[in-house]
């Protein structure tokens, strides 16, 4: 078999399976990892299928679900878990390949996707709102006032906050949201099949969720506000205009007062954006 020709978990899941399908007629095969967050599948089914363990000495590797046509029998298993022991060193190359990934896109601090990961991420979501015709939107925020944080607590008491303001963000977006931190104290969220409108709530329910955040640090209670800036992907344009666009309304919310929602649709012909 050719498992050693990929470092993904997907194509190495459907190579596994087109090799077992000249031994074991089958619908599909999954491979679930919940440790990992692995849960691909060659075909969509609803059931779980007859599991077939994975490990390596004594790390557990998730599990293969075969998909038979009808019930399996144990002949058939018996073949699959014989096929799949030259399944096991590959997956772990490749699980420990995507482990890398995941941390190298991760900002170190808080846990969220880095800036290094935004562009590629945006352009992704970007075409998919291309190919779907649905609509794109991100929000940027920024603390307000944070430099007042490190100046009058330290640095550690900023970096705590930075961290509980992510988290904070994580608890009040959906599961298909994607939040960055785009760098210093300011973040993105890219929100996927949602309109203006819909930015714009979901953005009202953070800042009003970091407004009422206490941060304690070194016994001291720090109080939190920030900004926002939200836009939605245009007609013919691509994710540098979409960045533009959230960051001249960021910087209105910041001109009218902080602690604020501004949109593209927003305007004020004394507000001009940066």
């Amino acid at each position: 078999m050719a498992l050693q020709t990929t470092l993904d978990v997907g194509t190495l899941i459907e190579i596994f399976s087109h090799h077992l399908q000249a031994l074991v007629a089958h619908r599909a095969v999954r491979y679930l990892n919940e440790a990992a967050d692995v849960d691909v599948a060659t075909a969509e089914l609803g059931d779980r299928g007859e599991e077939i363990p994975l490990s390596l000495e004594s790390e557990s590797l998730g599990s293969l679900h075969l998909y038979c046509n009808g019930a399996c029998s144990e002949a058939q298993l018996r073949v699959a878990e014989a096929l799949a022991a030259a399944l096991i060193h590959p997956l772990r190359n490749a699980l420990m390949y995507r482990e890398a990934l995941n941390a190298s896109a991760r900002d170190p601090l808080t846990g969220v996707n880095n800036r290094s990961s935004f562009r590629s991420v945006l352009d992704r979501e970007v075409e998919l709102s291309r190919r779907h015709g649905a609509p794109l939107s991100l929000v940027m925020m920024d603390v307000d006032r944070f430099k007042s944080i490190n100046d009058e607590h330290g640095h550690l008491a900023g970096d705590l906050a930075l961290r509980s303001i992510a988290q904070c963000m994580l608890g009040c977006i959906r599961e298909s949201d994607i939040l960055f931190r785009y760098g210093g104290e300011e973040f993105c969220i890219a929100l996927a099949n949602t309109n203006l409108a819909g930015a714009r709530k979901l953005a009202e329910r953070v800042r009003r969720a970091l407004e009422i955040l206490v941060v304690r640090a070194s016994g001291a209670r720090v109080h939190v506000t920030a900004s926002f800036g939200v836009a939605t992907l245009g007609a013919g344009e691509d994710s540098t205009r979409l960045v533009e666009k959230a960051d001249q309304s960021l910087y209105r919310a910041k001109v009218l007062g902080r602690n604020r929602i501004a949109t593209q649709d927003d305007t004020d012909p004394a507000l001009k954006p940066r």
